[in-house]
């Protein structure tokens, strides 16, 4: 994401805030940014311990990505 293109900050989630939209837990959140699942930006660069914040669109994208069809004749 460019800067121009950054979403506003109020549209930026914490771990914890994307992990009750997708029904997870904050570690699973970090562990999704850690293997590039989910994109995120570092706001405590240079610190020892990274502060994540998910922007709002990537949730929605994660979520669609990870949406399952079931096969055809299959009960969901």
């Amino acid at each position: 994401m460019t800067p121009s293109s950054a979403a506003p900050v109020s549209d930026y989630l914490t771990t914890g805030q994307a992990a009750k939209r997708i029904g997870s837990t904050p570690q699973h959140i970090r562990e999704l940014i850690r293997i590039g699942a989910i994109e995120a930006i570092n706001i405590a660069k240079g610190s020892v311990r990274p502060r994540f914040r998910i922007a709002e669109e990537a949730v929605e994208a994660f979520l669609r990505d990870a949406a399952v069809t079931p096969a055809i004749g299959e009960v969901a």
